[in-house]
């Protein structure tokens, strides 16, 4: 078999979609109030630490993983935090970056 026909018949993973941490907002934001600069930073680490915890299991993906994906959504972790998107348009996009990783 090709290897387009073996990776036609293998199946992304699926996550579980993630409820909105609303504790960890109420304090990514006051951190952005605080030192903007580190908050940015620091939000895509934090964020993906919490998505790890949440779908560790035993397929769930390696934190590494959820780390880059998450690292590569900075940008749009940031937007979230400072209110300018929502957590289901940032929850999809950060679950579609990790199951990509994981093809």
């Amino acid at each position: 078999m090709s290897t387009a026909g073996r990776l036609a018949g293998r199946r992304s993973p699926r996550l579980a979609p993630l409820a909105e941490p609303a504790g960890l907002l109420a304090v990514l934001r006051e951190a952005a109030r605080q030192a903007p600069a580190q908050a940015r930073d620091s939000a895509p680490r934090v964020l993906a630490a919490h998505a790890a915890r949440a779908w560790q299991d035993g397929a769930g993906p390696a934190r590494e993983a959820v780390e880059a994906a998450f690292a590569s959504a900075r940008r749009e972790i940031w937007l979230w935090v400072k209110g300018n998107r929502s957590w289901e348009q940032l929850a999809g996009s950060l679950a579609g970056r990790v199951e990509r990783r994981l093809r």
